[in-house]
């Protein structure tokens, strides 16, 4: 055959060798499982962040986020330890498809995050001379810091800060575009003690919710048998084809049974 009439279409996803092909998202009790499952949908929540690494005038902000973490099953050990004994995960592909973006871990003593904070510096001080085009400047430098994250920093839990090396999260975030529904892209310093205010709008906002279906679902974690039953009967409820409910309540795993085996 001609080469000419060759079509070569590349498949929408190609399986990675290396890393999950799956994304996890925990949390620390089964009741924001099961209402994940009822919406077929996650809600975003603001999450303040550390920016002083990157050595601008902010030192913290908050963006709307849902947070996933890129590691395999078997790895999986330690991050429902640390953020709660639950997950669900979904495929990579689904996730590319909806946007969910990989991280960027900055080394702040690299010319990455020199240049980055020069840039960021000289786009303040030109937007306050209201320069539209460097404020545009300064808006497109804000968003690539919704996937920026330091190697390492402090973390508190349990009302204690300890360090953390973040690459270990292998992380992605879904970060809606909120601005159309008249809610703040970016908390600044001087609210983030309203954060709790700003996270209750996104519960009335739908438009900004990750939604998915329930084929989309690749694994839902879970504690105890307890726990199971609470799911197996809330999928049972939904309304779909009983096959559909067999086929997610399969893909449901008992932590306390397998993780010694993993």
């Amino acid at each position: 055959m001609d080469k000419k009439d060759v079509s070569i279409k590349p498949s929408r996803y190609k399986p990675s060798i290396q890393s999950a092909n799956s994304l996890f998202h925990f949390m620390d009790k089964v009741d924001y499982l099961l209402s994940i499952i009822e919406k077929e949908a996650m809600i975003p929540r603001y999450h303040e962040e550390t920016t002083e690494y990157l050595k601008i005038e902010y030192k913290n902000l908050a963006y709307p986020m849902i947070c996933f973490c890129d590691i395999n099953l078997h790895k999986i050990a330690s991050h429902l330890g640390y953020y709660g004994g639950y997950g669900i995960a979904f495929s990579k592909e689904w996730s590319l498809e909806k946007g969910i973006q990989p991280l960027q871990y900055i080394n702040p003593k690299s010319p990455l995050c020199d240049d980055f904070s020069q840039t960021f510096k000289s786009a303040e001080q030109d937007s306050e001379q209201d320069s539209e085009q460097d404020s545009e400047l300064k808006n497109y430098l804000l968003s690539q810091m919704y996937y920026f994250k330091p190697i390492q920093g402090d973390m508190e839990r349990d009302n204690k800060k300890e360090i953390k090396n973040f690459t270990d999260e292998c992380e992605w975030r879904y970060i809606p575009d909120v601005k159309k529904d008249d809610l703040s892209q970016v908390i600044l310093e001087e609210d983030l003690h309203r954060i709790d205010i700003f996270n209750e709008s996104l519960l009335f906002t739908p438009n900004n919710w990750l939604r998915f279906t329930i084929d989309d679902i690749k694994h839902i974690i879970v504690k105890d048998e307890f726990d199971y039953i609470k799911i197996k009967d809330c999928i049972w409820e939904k309304e779909v084809e009983d096959l559909a409910k067999h086929y997610l309540i399969s893909k449901i795993i008992i932590w306390n049974n397998i993780k010694g085996d993993l």
